[in-house]
């Protein structure tokens, strides 16, 4: 390990002290909530820039086995891909979900929140246009978020999804994604918590307990862990056919 990846490590483990540090002053009563949040974000923010480093690090030192980045990235946004409702119909609706006050749309916008254009045809480049005139409709950034991760552009991703966080700590789909990736990154111990903190926040947050699953089997080496999230998992009845195999014959593997 380099000089500079011993340093990136402790920066990391710092800002792992700080985050806890948050929650202990939240629970001590010495911090208010929305003063929590931010400290949270602003954290979060320099956690993700610090391990994405890191990683850029280890890629180009050590890099991963052919594919198998890869196979983990489709299997986690499998579900994701099936989840999710059409891109279109969630930029639509933040028409009716803006706020007295939030930016009005036009341009290029407007015509793809209007779905006057096919999705498909917007650029990202476009599409970062909408979220830049309007960066205060959440919905219409993890949107875009959404794109970003279902195409494997995670660093693109998680800056959009970490600004979601600042504006909607407790919104599950950022939470869970932001788990996954960090997993992806190679850091498990702190994948789990956004996870787990999304399933509190949603038990019918189904993606999560695949997620957490894995997290647990594969990041953290817990295979016994990841059976009850599995099991939950295959009791809900929407989930894809892929899903489904892949589950049950990750349980077949693990369970006792």
């Amino acid at each position: 390990m380099t000089g500079e990846r011993a340093r990136l490590d402790d920066q990391v483990d710092q800002v792992l002290v700080d985050l806890a540090d948050v929650d202990a002053g939240v629970a001590a009563g010495d911090l208010d909530p929305s003063t929590a949040d931010r400290l949270r974000a602003t954290y979060r923010t320099e956690l993700a820039g610090l391990e994405r480093r890191r990683d850029e690090l280890a890629e180009a030192e050590d890099p991963p086995p052919a594919g198998r980045d890869r196979r983990r990235m489709v299997a986690g946004t499998l579900l994701v891909l099936a989840g999710l409702t059409a891109v279109g119909v969630l930029l639509a609706d933040t028409v009716a979900d803006r706020a007295p006050g939030d930016p009005a749309v036009g341009g290029v916008a407007g015509d793809v929140v209007s779905g006057a254009v096919d999705l498909a045809n917007v650029t990202d480049e476009e599409m970062e246009a909408v979220v830049a005139q309007n960066p205060d409709v959440t919905r219409m950034r993890l949107a875009l978020a959404e794109r970003y991760f279902v195409a494997g552009e995670f660093d693109q991703a998680v800056d959009h999804y970490l600004i979601v966080l600042e504006q909607d700590p407790d919104n599950v789909a950022a939470l869970g994604a932001v788990g996954w990736m960090t997993h992806l990154s190679g850091r498990p111990d702190v994948a789990v918590s956004y996870v787990e903190r999304a399933l509190d926040i949603d038990p019918d947050f189904v993606q999560g307990y695949w997620y957490l699953a894995n997290i647990r089997a594969d990041g953290l080496s817990d295979p016994a862990g990841a059976v009850q999230p599995l099991r939950t998992l295959l009791g809900f009845d929407d989930i894809p056919d892929e899903i489904r195999l892949e589950a049950e014959a990750m349980l077949v593997r693990i369970e006792p």
